[in-house]
């Protein structure tokens, strides 16, 4: 799920949560070709330091993915003033329609390398994901279908200077699956916004390289309850085009329990026109 994938806003959720018993998000996106992607989670703190949920969520477009793509994910996460520690199990049943499928989980550890008492300090996540997806093939001869394995390492390190200030930079690398190609896939049905942070809002489906992304955040308080925040990512995908993705928007406390993130993301192909994507994500924390 996005939140989780996104040390920024893991962050961002932890501090307002800290005395929640429990919480629920609606992350809804939309754009180019009749794109939609809506996700709905709830939340709970199980023990003080340790929070479960549930994810479900569905994208479509008017291209290759007319037809609803469904996940399910049950992140867990265990936190201390040392160490965060999450898993997410995922899995995408196949439809009579997209007959594509995977499951897979990713695991992550946040650790805080440096801190002081003027709120600032520098985190490292490092974190590793694997899928198994099974999917058809466009060959004229051979096997209709296919199932192949997928894995995932990356790492992020995020600044922050006193608390107002953020700076992020995360590398992700793509191991080559055997026995798959993307000229082969017909609808690959897994998103790899689930392995690791691809810094776009749309669903990448294409089976990826390795990802480089930027992120900068600007707290406004105290004279506004609000984060403004901006990004870029470089995604390169094993025998098909590069991608660019930017993207920038703002995240505001609306009251006590609700908070609302609006966003804009530019995803750009270096063969296609550039796409324009939108998101709203609601929070509120009982």
């Amino acid at each position: 799920m996005t939140k989780i994938l996104c040390a920024l806003a893991t962050i961002l959720c932890l501090s307002a949560v800290s005395h929640a018993a429990w919480w629920v998000e609606n992350d809804y996106a939309f754009g180019s070709d009749s794109f939609r992607k809506e996700s709905f989670t709830l939340f709970s703190k199980i023990t003080p330091r340790v929070m479960s949920g549930f994810n479900a969520s569905f994208y479509k477009d008017a291209g290759l993915y007319r037809d609803k793509a469904y996940a399910l994910r049950l992140p867990v996460m265990y936190s201390t003033s040392k160490l965060v520690l999450s898993a997410t199990p995922f899995l995408y049943p196949a439809s009579s329609d997209i007959r594509s499928s995977a499951r897979g989980a990713k695991v992550y550890a946040l650790i805080p390398v440096t801190e002081d008492d003027e709120n600032s300090y520098v985190h490292l996540t490092i974190s590793a994901a694997a899928a198994r997806q099974k999917t058809r093939l466009a060959l004229k001869t051979g096997p209709e279908r296919e199932t192949f394995s997928e894995t995932a390492f990356e790492a992020q390190v995020e600044k922050c200077f006193y608390n107002q200030f953020f700076f992020l930079a995360s590398a992700a690398g793509f191991p080559k699956p055997e026995k798959a190609r993307n000229g082969n896939l017909v609808n690959p049905v897994l998103d790899h916004g689930d392995l690791a942070y691809m810094g776009t809002f749309r669903q990448v489906t294409a089976l990826p390289e390795w990802v480089a992304t930027a992120q900068v955040a600007r707290n406004m308080a105290p004279d506004f309850d609000s984060y403004l925040y901006a990004g870029f990512s470089r995604i390169s995908f094993r025998g098909a085009d590069d991608a660019n993705s930017l993207l920038g928007g703002m995240k505001m406390k609306l009251n006590d329990k609700t908070t609302l993130d609006f966003a804009y993301n530019y995803y750009k192909m270096n063969s296609e026109a550039g796409k324009n994507y939108y998101r709203l994500l609601f929070q509120i924390f009982f």
